[in-house]
């Protein structure tokens, strides 16, 4: 069964391309194929002193997953287009990693609309709009509401990411900043690493409106593991996990969900988990649980595959 993870954080936690291969953190290329085939979104994430040190930061994790691919070409693979996303899927490659590039913050565009560009062309396929703190696009949802959505520049920065074929991720956006979105975006957008507030009520987490707008545009919702946002007490297991899913299947249908593990972006895992190697517990569960093999197969990884065949460029 393909898996779709649409959040990691392990380029945060290394230094060199052969720690993504084997490593004591929660994700590694040689555990997640362990689960089949497996595409994982690989998201570039910096705190610094300011947001100058936050992009550098951020352009040395892209850099470090262009040298993983150019150095081991038979092991790692990043999407970039349509093309290589449907050759993907027509192969039986098993012992290669498919991934895409993801920022989590706008703070890699400094201000400037031309390095949206700059970075598509370098491989930059999902834009996470902010992190926990304002930024020159958007607020943050842990934010000082310093545009009251998002700005001038923030729109800009949406309709080129549509123009260009990147995929806009509200996932820690502000509630006006998510409303602001929805408005302008002509293209379906996602929440990466979200759950449902109604579950848990978490800030962090989405409103059933949200979640109702994200799936009446097309886009998905990927399922974070972090305990915090999967139960009000902080302590969490695989059932928390299921709950969500079936709060949303219940609201909008499985067409709309899929996973955004946050591994090695978070301190702890639900009980049940201890890295990427245990996602296919979670497939399991749905199944016992008589989800259609069909609805599960599209949580798994489809629902986020048929998102980025509508959206990336041939």
């Amino acid at each position: 069964m393909l898996f779709f993870d649409a959040h990691c954080d392990i380029l945060s936690a290394v230094t060199t391309p052969e720690e993504l291969f084997s490593n004591n953190n929660h994700w590694d290329v040689d555990r997640a194929l362990s689960n089949g085939s497996f595409v994982q979104v690989f998201s570039l994430f910096a705190e610094g002193k300011d947001s100058n040190e936050i992009k550098y930061k951020m352009e040395k994790q892209i850099d470090l997953a262009l040298l993983a691919e150019k150095n081991y070409p038979d092991r790692i693979k990043l999407i970039r287009n349509k093309d290589e996303l449907s050759h993907f899927i027509g192969s039986s490659e098993s012992k290669k990693i498919n991934c895409l590039i993801e920022a989590e913050g706008a703070e890699i565009l400094g201000d400037s609309l031309s390095e949206l560009d700059r970075l598509y062309d370098a491989g930059l396929r999902i834009l996470t709009l902010s992190w926990n703190y304002d930024n020159a696009v958007c607020d943050s949802i842990a934010g000082n509401n310093r545009h009251n959505g998002l700005s001038a520049f923030g729109r800009q920065v949406v309709k080129r990411a549509g123009d260009l074929g990147i995929i806009i991720d509200v996932s820690h956006a502000s509630d006006k900043t998510f409303s602001d979105v929805a408005q302008i975006s002509e293209k379906p957008f996602i929440a990466s690493h979200s759950n449902s507030r109604s579950v848990c009520s978490h800030r962090r987490n989405l409103t059933d409106e949200q979640i109702s707008c994200i799936a009446k545009g097309g886009g998905v919702i990927g399922i974070n593991l972090c305990p915090d946002f999967l139960n009000n007490s902080g302590n969490a297991d695989i059932m928390d996990i299921i709950r969500h899913i079936e709060y949303i299947s219940a609201l909008v249908g499985t067409e709309f969900i899929g996973f955004g593990c946050d591994f090695d972006g978070i301190d702890n895992l639900p009980a049940g988990i201890s890295g990427v190697q245990d996602t296919g517990k979670i497939i399991e569960a749905l199944l016992r649980l008589n989800y259609k093999e069909y609805e599960v197969k599209d949580i798994a990884g489809l629902n986020f595959i048929r998102l980025l065949h509508g959206i990336l460029t041939a």
